[in-house]
């Protein structure tokens, strides 16, 4: 299968994705999210002057959080949203889902081995604002 990307139908807009990054979500209960992720990677490596962008750097991106008034549906948390850490070892993958319970995320799937897009072992989590958090490492 190529890695090219045809997603318009047409020749002339084929594109190459290699990588996804900077996740951002807006909360309504900004504060109460903001403690939560604290909770799990503990304070953030950068938050702006106004204290209104709180960013965790996770590899070669960033996880950042806004209040809902900046973001498109304002007075609201993030709908149907997902996105997934990769750690380095498989043990790994059972810390981060042990300690993002205990913060107060709700488990899905619990740790497993899997053969979703490639053998890798596997667990989420919604957060309690209802974002899913898929958590990984190839085996």
């Amino acid at each position: 299968m190529s890695d090219d990307v045809n997603r318009s139908g047409s020749e002339e807009h084929r594109f190459n994705i290699v990588d996804l990054n900077y996740v951002s979500l807006y909360y309504e209960d900004f504060h109460k999210a903001i403690a939560f992720y604290e909770k799990v990677f503990g304070p953030p490596d950068q938050v702006d002057e106004g204290g209104e962008i709180y960013s965790w750097q996770m590899g070669s991106t960033w996880l950042t959080l806004f209040p809902s008034k900046k973001g498109t549906h304002k007075g609201s948390n993030p709908r149907n949203t997902e996105f997934a850490i990769q750690v380095s070892a498989p043990q790994e993958v059972d810390i981060l889902f042990q300690a993002l319970i205990e913060a107060g995320a709700r488990k899905g799937w619990d740790t497993e081995d899997t053969a979703m897009y490639k053998e890798m072992r596997f667990c989420y989590v919604d957060d309690p604002f209802g974002v899913r958090i898929d958590i990984y490492c190839p085996l």
